[in-house]
């Protein structure tokens, strides 16, 4: 496997001395969908702006492709990773959606040729043909999501980072930007590293997770990650919410060897667990189900109770 990032002994901390980063260690292979999942103030977007360069570090190595980030020209860095922000308002600066996306090529040095092709492909790839006059303040959120990521790919990159991709869109346009996303990933090979709280999106945009607390502190499957309530507890994390309605029917005698993670999971599982038992889901309450559903309501309250501190 190539490796698209390697990341080695990363550290980093902000001008008052507070550390963001601890040794941060992780390897990306071209082609991955990776997932970093983390509480709030971990270092995520800290993380984020090291890969590209924004942030120089003479601390720890960062490697694209094999080539240490620290030598390679701003030219270099940006067309090999493309950083996407959770907010579309810190990336979108210009009069109109051609300028926006035609920013990055033209500070490339490409001819103007060039320019407007790369602006055509990056809006037809996110389904905004017939925009480039558009005010980009006029758009509707997700439009400008879709803007910011087109002003992006313009730049073609090899690797596509975004910051909370799906936060704040509303659930049609939430859908149409994972797709959007493993379009990406898969039709053209762009290895993709997202950060995100939205873990009921996670599973379609993940092949592995890494846990970032400032240090990586555990890497797996999304079934690996979700699995182990310690990890998720000490970190603050929450599992998507079909994970969690199937380890509510566990407290009621259902059994499956794999808990689905999405809802195209759940129904694939439960239609084998019917087909396999007659037609039949039993469930039933036995002496430890009111413990067990106790314990399981007392750790999500934790998590409730987090988020109110």
């Amino acid at each position: 496997m190539v490796e698209a990032i390697k990341v080695e002994g990363l550290s980093y901390s902000y001008s008052d001395g507070t550390a963001a980063l601890e040794d941060v260690n992780l390897t990306i292979n071209e082609g991955e969908k990776v997932v970093i999942v983390g509480p709030n103030g971990a270092g995520k977007t800290t993380f984020f702006l090291h890969l590209n360069g924004t942030i120089k570090n003479p601390t720890g190595n960062v490697s694209v492709f094999g080539r240490s980030i620290s030598d390679m020209r701003i030219e270099e860095k940006i067309r090999q990773v493309g950083v996407v922000f959770q907010d579309p308002d810190d990336q979108l600066f210009m009069p109109n959606v051609f300028d926006d996306v035609a920013f990055g090529p033209i500070n490339m040095g490409l001819d103007e040729k060039e320019v407007k092709r790369r602006v055509h492909v990056a809006l037809s790839k996110v389904g905004l043909e017939g925009f480039e006059e558009r005010v980009p303040h006029n758009l509707s959120y997700g439009q400008k999501k879709r803007v910011a990521l087109a002003s992006v790919l313009s730049m073609e990159p090899k690797v596509l980072v975004l910051d909370e991709p799906t936060a704040n869109l509303d659930p049609r346009s939430r859908a149409d930007f994972i797709s959007l996303i493993n379009d990406l990933n898969k039709r053209d090979g762009i290895t993709t590293i997202i950060a995100m709280h939205d873990v009921n999106a996670l599973p379609e945009l993940a092949d592995r997770v890494y846990v970032l607390n400032r240090r990586i502190v555990a890497e797996g499957s999304p079934r690996e990650i979700f699995s182990d309530w310690e990890l998720l507890k000490t970190n603050n994390l929450e599992a998507p919410d079909v994970f969690k309605l199937f380890k509510v029917l566990n407290c009621f005698g259902y059994s499956s060897d794999d808990l689905p993670l999405s809802f195209d999971e759940a129904v694939e599982v439960l239609t084998k667990t019917i087909e396999g038992r007659e037609g039949h889901v039993h469930l039933h309450i036995h002496e430890h189900t009111h413990k067990e559903i106790s314990d399981l309501m007392q750790f999500y309250n934790h998590h409730r109770q987090k988020k109110t501190d």
